[in-house]
């Protein structure tokens, strides 16, 4: 191109931008037609009189000059000044280049301005197949999925026991899908996991929610359109886990059962040679460096929020003989504290793209830090030290009442459930210390009974611990000496001695350290207020399903195995009940309140009329000749046929009790409301009455067989 300088057309050059250049580096299409540069009255035109006359028009190769623009006799714009813009490609002729992240790599997008979703520019594919791989089209869809409540139970097949219950309330499951991303949410308003074995020093695990502070669990998720298969690899815009605040109380039991649990399905654990640690390192190195096919994700933001938790452990006294080789091969070691508020830094990681196992252990290792920071907090909630964090707590409380409310009550409420509480843990812990030192499995049991049964009547509890522990010092020289004598002979009398000696002073100290920590226990429940109490079970644990197959739950059968333990409990603690539940019902209302309880080896007739429930009849069933149902004097009655005296009160609990030719035969009769109830007792009964036979001849494998 050139231009015109003093009537000389001169040749037109690129330069590098000048702003006293501007005018003639700057370029426009005029809306008449015609190019211009910032001069209004110069417009591009071909260099030839022809040209100038409107006769030659504007074709590739010619030769223009910027000249005054001309015009027609009708107004028009001349061939030799018309231009025009042709793109090469559709489209509006605007491109917007932006870049962006894709992944763990950076991506330049070249689209139309005014159609971004068009693809008229030439590539690969490589987007459009990755797009329509993840997505599966350019549909949109979305589901929305509301639940007012889902219960898990994990059941234990050995033992036979239902070991967690875990309630989510108001779950709400939210999912869509458009072309360019796919999205996931999840909230739960509450959570509750319930520990369900059988005199578990705590029935909640985790506790969360109930309240109008929002959801107790949120979780979000969107996945990008991944790119091509062949790279094996996810890419999330963000992953969002946000958790309120929440209470979780650890049991050793509950702990050690879930471990045996978990190995059960992982194998034997033993079996295998357990590698060393820095053997176990290399492996795990050399794991993550050969696992080139392994399934990656991208995560451009990840956040893992917990709340502030308070955190328990309640350590067991006696344990199964399982679990205690299980606890010895582990070498676990817990220490007994209570509400211990952890504060645990979110997990926030952006642009991060690694395997599954290895953003898991990265999270897990973020979290174990963490919680190694609070263990100041942990430490100064232990039992042994009378929690003092909680009596500080307690007591900051008090004062904030006093002066925010002017409460004085609070303050004294406060203070007073603080100290009770301390000197309760405190004195507990004394007590339970001693007792390992004394070593007599036999009081220990009997002191573990006595708690177990005090429900809430802790002063009472407290004088017979009291009474307890006199009679213990003044019986321990005699009994440990004879039962030394007895099992070892003069080195077991010697021995005997010298334990009955430690247990005649120690005893009665254990037993006085029972009755202050019970009345401590008896202060601290009086003092403490509404909101401290934990929340109850969201339901009775489900019977043992022993070998059967695992039944719909059932309230009321779940109700008669609580009611077996408190009836018969266990001579030692065990996580299933010695004897297996059949069937509970009641068979008289109020004011009688009289149920039937069927096992496999007893039926109890008893009433919970007086809260606590009384054994009215008990009989083995290898003592029960028959069970009829009869009505006389207006009334629907259960006759039962019982050998010899196995119809009383604790009577006929041994197999085969009163099983001679010439023993009399008792018929006692159980009245019922209706006859309905007399039916099902009476076939129940028989049935369980079978069962026992049935079991009694037959033969089953021995453990050192096959």
């Amino acid at each position: 191109m050139t231009r015109i300088c003093q009537g000389v057309a001169a040749a037109l050059v690129l330069r590098r931008a000048d702003p006293r250049r501007r005018s003639t580096q700057s370029w426009r299409l005029l809306p008449s037609g015609r190019m211009a540069c910032a001069h209004a009255n110069l417009c591009v035109q071909p260099h030839s009189h022809a040209a100038h006359a409107g006769l030659v028009p504007l074709v590739p190769g010619a030769r223009v000059v910027l000249g005054l623009p001309g015009g027609r006799a009708d107004g028009g714009v001349p061939p030799s000044q018309a231009v025009s813009w042709h793109s090469l490609r559709p489209g509006c002729g605007r491109l917007d280049v932006s870049l962006c992240a894709a992944g763990p790599t950076r991506l330049v997008r070249i689209h139309d301005h005014e159609d971004p979703d068009s693809s008229r520019i030439e590539g690969d594919g490589e987007e459009e197949e990755c797009a329509a791989g993840v997505t599966g089209g350019r549909g949109e869809w979305g589901v929305r999925v509301s639940l007012g409540g889902l219960g898990v139970s994990l059941v234990g097949r050995a033992p036979p026991a239902e070991l967690v219950y875990a309630l989510f309330s108001g779950v709400r499951l939210e999912l869509a899908r458009t072309p360019r991303a796919a999205l996931a949410a999840l909230s739960v308003d509450s959570l509750q996991w319930d520990n369900q074995l059988v005199g578990a020093a705590s029935p909640l695990v985790y506790a969360s929610g109930g309240g109008a502070a929002g959801a107790a669990l949120h979780a979000a998720a969107e996945l990008m359109p991944a790119p091509a298969l062949r790279y094996n690899a996810y890419y999330f815009r963000h992953l969002v886990v946000a958790l309120r605040p929440v209470s979780v109380r650890l049991e050793e039991r509950l702990i050690l059962v879930l471990w045996a649990w978990a190995e059960q399905w992982g194998g034997d654990a033993q079996a295998a040679e357990q590698p060393d640690e820095v053997e176990y390192e290399t492996r795990r190195v050399l794991t993550e460096l050969t696992a080139l096919h392994a399934t990656r994700y991208y995560f451009a933001l990840i956040k893992l929020i917990p709340g502030q938790i308070r955190l328990s452990m309640y350590t067991a006294s006696k344990l199964e003989a399982a679990l205690s080789a299980l606890k010895q091969r582990l070498g676990l070691t817990l220490v007994r504290f209570e509400h211990a508020a952890v504060e645990l830094e979110p997990f926030v990681r952006t642009h991060v793209f690694d395997t599954a196992a290895c953003l898991a252990r990265h999270a897990l290792q973020h979290f174990k830090d963490e919680l190694k920071w609070q263990a100041a907090k942990i430490l100064g909630s232990v039992d042994f030290l009378g929690n003092p964090l909680g009596f500080m707590a307690d007591v900051s409380e008090g004062v904030s009442g006093l002066l925010l409310e002017g409460n004085v009550g609070a303050l004294v409420k406060n203070v007073t459930h603080g100290i009770s509480n301390s000197a309760a843990k405190v004195t507990e812990s004394l007590g339970d210390g001693l007792e390992r030192v004394v070593g007599d499995e036999a009081h220990e049991e009997t002191r573990r009974r006595i708690r177990s049964a005090a429900a809430g009547a802790h002063l009472a509890a407290g004088l017979r611990g009291l009474g307890l522990g006199l009679l213990g010092g003044m019986t321990s020289l005699v009994k440990h000496s004879y039962e030394g004598a007895t099992q070892e002979g003069l080195g077991g009398f010697v021995s005997g001695v010298g334990k009955g000696l430690v247990g005649t002073v120690t005893k009665p100290v254990i037993g006085v350290l029972d009755l202050a920590a019970a009345a401590a226990a008896a202060v601290r429940e009086s003092s403490a207020r509404a909101g401290r109490a934990a929340p109850a079970r969201t339901r009775e644990p489900r019977p043992a399903p022993h070998a059967a197959a695992l039944t719909r739950y059932c309230p009321a059968a779940a109700r008669g195995a609580q009611l077996l333990h408190a009836l018969a409990p266990p001579a030692s603690p065990a996580l299933v009940h010695p004897e297996r539940f059949l069937a509970y019902r009641p068979v008289r209302g109020p004011p009688h309140d009289i149920r039937a309880l069927l096992t496999d080896t007893h039926l109890r007739i008893f009433t919970c009329k007086h809260d606590a429930p009384q054994i009215v009849m008990e009989t083995h069933l290898s003592n029960l000749v028959s069970c009829t149902a009869v009505y006389a004097e207006g009334a629907h009655l259960v006759e039962l046929c019982v050998r010899g005296a196995g119809a009383g009160v604790g009577a006929g609990a041994g197999p085969g009790g009163g099983s001679g030719a010439g023993e009399a035969v008792r018929r006692p009769r159980v009245q019922c409301d209706s006859g309905e109830l007399a039916v099902w007792l009476a076939r129940s009964a028989a049935h369980a009455r079978q069962l026992h036979r049935d079991l009694a001849h037959t033969l089953l494998p021995h453990p050192d067989l096959g």
